[in-house]
């Protein structure tokens, strides 16, 4: 009897020690579309090649790091609009080592005057978590998201590799209303400025999408409301504008607007006229160049 209950003892301090060494699940997925996703990025500075655009690219791998030995450093993301954001999701490398890094969370509307969204707390990076922390946000208003950090376990310097924003999965589904008021002007050669009135939506503008002749031609930030294109001036090329929000709801498109293409025109003034030079061949005179004739040379 004493030798089976040492055997089940045994038994049963293996499984207590199993589970204890278990890895933590990865973190769960946010919700919600990323509102940072394809947003415009900044940092305090960067080393070498990791450069800021490596914390925004959608990929895991690559990365943004500042100067060494330099603390505190920031990082940050526009977001084109002031949205309420209630979560951030942090990533490292998958295969980098375990370390902590602390860190603010800063936001402001306007991208100069900057209020404390979370204050500074330490968070684990870790191979058993895919290397990913997920911030929580009290639900606040904000355009710009700013990482300030001042500390890493694991290198002298603040590293990242994607920093994606979320909002309150609200469930919107409001589109915009489409834009009002295109028009264009001609300012310089080949050149097309479009212009319109802002569309209005529940939450928030995100972006406006410009189609040339029925294609995407390009995407400015919810509050623009101008896109110079350059197209020859031989071509004729129709726009239109819709709205797209944080819920990647789009507006209708808005009114039509036509740039009709011109051809050379008026009248040749070197037809007829005395012509001469450096020298010919055979009958080819130089007379043939002005004399409106294609045929002749």
């Amino acid at each position: 009897m004493s030798r089976f209950r040492t055997r089940l003892t045994a038994v049963l301090v293996a499984v207590g020690l199993a589970l204890t060494a278990a890895p933590a699940p990865p973190a769960a997925a946010a919700s919600g579309p990323n509102l940072a996703a394809g947003r415009s990025m900044s940092a305090s500075g960067h080393n070498d090649v990791y450069v800021v655009t490596n914390a925004n690219d959608g990929n895991q791998s690559s990365y943004w790091e500042s100067p060494n030995n330099a603390f505190p450093q920031w990082i940050q993301v526009d977001l084109g609009a002031t949205i309420t954001v209630d979560r951030l999701v942090l990533k490292l490398p998958a295969g980098w080592g375990t370390r902590t890094q602390t860190l603010t969370v800063q936001g402001s509307t306007n991208g100069s005057t900057f209020n404390t969204l979370v204050g500074s707390a330490g968070y684990t990076f870790s191979p058993a978590g895919n290397n990913t922390v997920t911030v929580t946000v009290a639900p606040a208003a904000t355009r710009h998201v700013r990482l300030l950090i001042t500390a890493n376990t694991g290198w002298p310097a603040g590293q990242l590799a994607e920093l994606e924003v979320y909002g309150p999965a609200t469930g919107d589904t409001q589109a915009p209303t489409a834009p009002t008021n295109l028009a264009f002007t001609e300012p310089g050669n080949g050149q097309i400025r479009l212009t319109w009135s802002a569309s209005t939506d529940n939450v928030g503008v995100t972006r406006y999408d410009v189609y040339a002749n029925g294609s995407l031609r390009a995407s400015v930030s919810g509050t623009t409301l101008t896109y110079t294109d350059t197209q020859p001036a031989s071509a004729t090329v129709s726009y239109l504008v819709r709205a797209r929000d944080a819920a990647d709801n789009v507006s209708a498109s808005s009114n039509t607007v036509t740039r009709t293409g011109s051809t050379p025109g008026g009248t040749n003034l070197a037809v007829g006229k005395p012509v001469t030079a450096s020298s010919m061949v055979h009958v080819f005179a130089a007379a043939n160049a002005v004399d409106d004739d294609v045929t002749t040379y």
